[in-house]
């Protein structure tokens, strides 16, 4: 057995859109992700590339309502989500930032910027309308 570290690394932009995706729907606030078409189209072209090499190290991954990208020893992310009603938007906006950014350092990697889209403010399903 060598006492060389191993090379490469198993922080790639998928799995920091996966976990950038679990953190954000832990938060409380928010709804879901919300997909969009933007999104739908940006994946079309690369999905080629993401067959044969599924987010790796200085790529963007993108998948319903996440985009992550790795570039050198920095992650950034961009999440398009929705929100309920009963908090404030701004709020929950902040907190998915804090919260992601925490759970990317975690990681290694330096956290970068952590966009949030807000696409919709709806009540929660089960509550009554006001």
């Amino acid at each position: 057995m060598s006492d060389e570290p191993l090379q490469g690394s198993i922080i790639t932009s998928q799995l920091i859109a996966s976990l950038a995706s679990r953190t954000t729907l832990e938060t409380p606030g928010v709804l879901r992700l919300e997909p969009t078409i933007q999104g739908f189209l940006a994946r079309l072209g690369p999905s080629l590339q993401h067959l044969r090499n599924p987010g790796s190290q200085d790529s963007t991954f993108r998948h319903d309502g996440v985009t992550a990208t790795i570039s050198g020893a920095t992650a950034r992310v961009h999440l398009d989500i929705a929100t309920d009603i009963a908090y404030t938007a701004l709020d929950v906006a902040e907190a998915v930032q804090r919260r992601v950014q925490e759970s990317i350092s975690h990681t290694g990697l330096t956290p970068g910027a952590v966009d949030v889209t807000i696409l919709a403010i709806e009540h929660r399903r089960g509550t009554a309308n006001m």
